[in-house]
């Protein structure tokens, strides 16, 4: 999952008087950046940057009340719950004095005289460094990993930024360009290994499990990732899916996939798939775009004829789902994130035309709301499903039946991590407009194990209905996943 920031509550405003300022030529109100009283506040200034550090957050109300103050004369601002980088606008000067937790500012407007250029150097300075990693922790690794980028093509003989910016690749997704970099820097923690250990791909075994009142299934799955030179990765994958249809039908299918993803230039990646169910001679294949990062996305989703057994119906006869879909996530705030997608699905049995087409749609935020051990926050999915055409058989009933669903989930979040285990907790309610409603809650582990294993598991009750399975469902998954590449 992401980094995310927050705001704690306010503290009162220490004024400073104007008589601290020699300049005589402010030409905006005295900006404050004033922290709680107890906060602990530690300002630096380089190359034009402050930099503050601190062990209380800012509150959003001061972050507010002192940009309106600045004015035009602040170039640039960003903060986390432990750092902040400003810069004063192009031609602007700005002098500051602290006292305690608070600091005052003076910005001194655009003159012929304040015009200068820096002289060079060949290190960056540890406030560009910074606003970089005040970016990572806010949850923008596609920001950081840009600056990050233009940072060392300004330094090349840097190490830090060489540094930093295979730890922005990392953060931002991009393993195989992160462990390149690790490898040019001759690291060796343990973040840098199991990067270059992931290098080469992985391969995973996992089950899921789903018990509904219409449908249970258990799905074992075996897949391998491989890379093909720098910019594609190869897959391959068996799946059998166990299926317990109510009344007693039980069925066994076991199918093929196969994929191939291409990361193209601007953060792009398409992957294009097929499967082939074995037992019912379904066959199909699609492709995904996605573009950008996971603070800033739009994603495009188009299949045809792929393999599917989401309903009774096709659980007896062998079933495919073709769909279309688009969507994006966005983060609105570091504690607020949004996404959505929409789309068609169309689903049929094998060796039939389509039987149904629906709508899909789908949407949520999340938001956090304490950013330290343990993480707590809040989350808003929303997840609907209309029927539009269900073709009638022979027996006056439909091919593929199905149901409108409109579900409206709540639920509060709790995570943190206990040494090197990651621990997330979901709870909540969900609302289904169309009729029902009912508990949704889940528990979550991930831990990496040495340098080329990983497991993952969860499980929990929902009442999210789904094609196939309406009330109350319990769920549970297992993954173990080993990286194929060298562990020293």
């Amino acid at each position: 999952m992401i980094a995310l920031a927050f705001l704690l509550a306010d503290a009162p405003v220490i004024a400073v008087p104007r008589a601290v300022f020699a300049d005589s030529r402010v030409a905006v109100p005295e900006p404050v950046l004033a922290w709680p009283d107890a906060a602990s506040v530690h300002v630096t200034e380089s190359d034009g940057e402050l930099v503050a550090r601190f062990d209380r957050p800012l509150s959003a109300e001061r972050i507010a009340a002192f940009r309106k103050a600045a004015g035009d004369a602040i170039g640039d601002l960003r903060w986390n719950d432990d750092s902040l980088v400003l810069r004063a606008a192009p031609g602007w000067s700005m002098t500051w004095r602290q006292t305690r937790s608070v600091v005052a500012l003076a910005f001194v407007p655009p003159s012929d005289d304040n015009l200068g250029a820096q002289p060079a150097d060949d290190t960056a300075p540890d406030t560009a460094l910074a606003a970089i990693e005040a970016d990572v922790a806010a949850g923008y690794p596609g920001q950081a990993r840009r600056a990050a980028t233009r940072l060392a093509k300004h330094y090349p003989d840097d190490r830090r930024v060489a540094r930093l910016l295979a730890d922005t690749r990392m953060a931002d997704g991009d393993v195989r360009g992160a462990a390149r970099d690790y490898r040019a820097l001759a690291a060796d923690d343990l973040t840098a290994r199991r990067a270059i250990a992931a290098e080469p791909g992985t391969a995973s075994i996992g089950v899921t499990a789903r018990d509904g009142s219409d449908l249970s299934q258990a799905e074992f799955a075996a897949r391998i990732d491989a890379a093909v030179g720098d910019d594609f990765v190869a897959g391959g994958g068996l799946r059998h899916i166990l299926s317990r249809v109510e009344g007693g039908a039980r069925t066994g299918d076991t199918v093929v996939d196969a994929s191939l993803l291409a990361a193209l230039t601007d953060g792009v990646r398409v992957q294009l798939l097929a499967s082939a169910a074995l037992d019912d001679a379904v066959t199909g294949g699609g492709a995904k775009v996605v573009a950008g990062s996971a603070d800033a996305q739009v994603r495009m989703t188009l299949t045809r004829h792929m393999p599917d057994y989401s309903t009774p119906a096709q659980v007896i006869a062998g079933g495919y789902l073709s769909r279309a879909l688009i969507g994006t996530t966005y983060r609105l705030t570091p504690g607020l994130v949004a996404q959505a997608d929409f789309g068609a699905n169309r689903y049929g049995l094998a060796g039939m035309t389509g039987a149904s087409d629906t709508i899909v749609a789908n949407a949520g935020l999340d938001y956090l709301i304490r950013r330290q051990f343990p993480a707590l926050g809040l989350t808003y999915r929303f997840e609907a499903e209309y029927v539009e055409r269900m073709r009638i058989g022979v027996n006056g009933l439909a091919v593929v039946p199905l149901a409108s669903r409109e579900n409206h989930t709540v639920q509060g979040l709790i995570s943190g991590n206990v040494g090197v285990v990651q621990l997330t907790g979901l709870a909540g309610w969900t609302v289904d407009r169309f009729g029902g409603d009912g508990p949704t809650a889940s528990v979550g582990v991930a831990a990496p194990i040495a340098v080329a294993w990983r497991v993952e598991g969860s499980g929990g009750i929902t009442s999210i209905a789904r094609p196939g399975f309406s009330g109350r469902q319990l769920f549970a998954r297992a993954q173990v996943t080993r990286s194929l590449g060298e562990t020293r």
